[in-house]
């Protein structure tokens, strides 16, 4: 047996050996206290059977749409003030207070703001990726390499080829560090604005179970936003090897 397989196998044991030990413990503690893995399959089959996807759709939208509207944004942000040196020595202060802002603490002030709706949530997950996105893009903008720079201007390179052959290469890795940052944090907040106040979505789900003491609703929504977060963080892990390729044989 291969080392990978060996490793996987051992996974399983592990998670079939921690599922039993829960199922056992349901028959010695009350299900309303720590439910059962068989009470949390049903619920998913009862919910799949209703309306699970349409919670699902309503915070993979929020989601999208908020990433759509902060993730260029942030980009653009970060690599053009980080450029502009007399700024961006300007601004490093207020960066650095607005990287210590817990940005979720905002989702009352955005919902007093825009209503019960998705709106706020959209705005929430924009806001969250927009900063996240700024700060590596703009750390990642002051350390480009300016010797680099200089060279090509010494060859004549306009503007627009330095930024391609330089700035944005060196602000690639940067950027990818901010998105997988970004894409779970974005699920954060919207998933905190649902329960916050909302009518659907998978934040909704958890937080309705919530208010009926309901431990089997609780644990069912908290295993499908793990499982949604961990397909969102392979999908971004996946983009990240395909977007800096062109590292590869020169190193990082």
């Amino acid at each position: 047996m291969s080392e990978g397989a060996r490793l996987w196998t051992g996974r399983a044991v592990l998670l079939a050996a921690l599922l039993a030990i829960w199922q056992l413990g349901g028959t010695f503690v009350s299900e309303r206290w720590i439910s059962s893995p068989t009470a949390i399959v049903g619920r998913l089959a009862d919910w799949l059977a209703r309306d699970l996807f349409l919670h699902l759709g309503v915070t993979l939208a929020e989601i999208a749409a908020g990433l759509a509207i902060g993730v260029p944004l942030g980009i653009l942000t970060g690599v053009t003030l980080g450029r502009l040196r007399n700024v961006s020595a300007v601004l490093r202060p207020f960066v650095v207070v607005m990287n210590s802002l817990p940005i979720v603490a905002l989702a009352p002030l955005l919902i007093m703001w825009f209503g019960i709706g998705m709106l706020p949530k959209i705005v929430l997950v924009a806001f969250v990726s927009f900063l996240l996105l700024f700060f590596n893009t703009f750390a990642g903008a002051r350390a480009v390499d300016e010797e680099q720079l200089d060279a090509l201007t010494l060859m004549g390179a306009s503007g627009v080829e330095r930024f391609r052959k330089v700035v944005l290469p060196g602000c690639t890795a940067w950027i990818m560090a901010g998105l997988k940052n970004a894409v779970p944090y974005a699920l954060i907040g919207a998933v905190i604005g649902e329960m916050m106040v909302s009518r659907a979505g998978l934040g909704h789900l958890v937080s309705r179970a919530g208010q009926q003491f309901d431990m089997t609703g609780i644990y069912a929504g908290l295993f499908v936003l793990m499982i949604l977060g961990s397909v969102l963080n392979e999908a971004i892990s996946l983009a990240e090897r395909h977007l800096l390729r062109w590292r590869g044989p020169h190193g990082a």
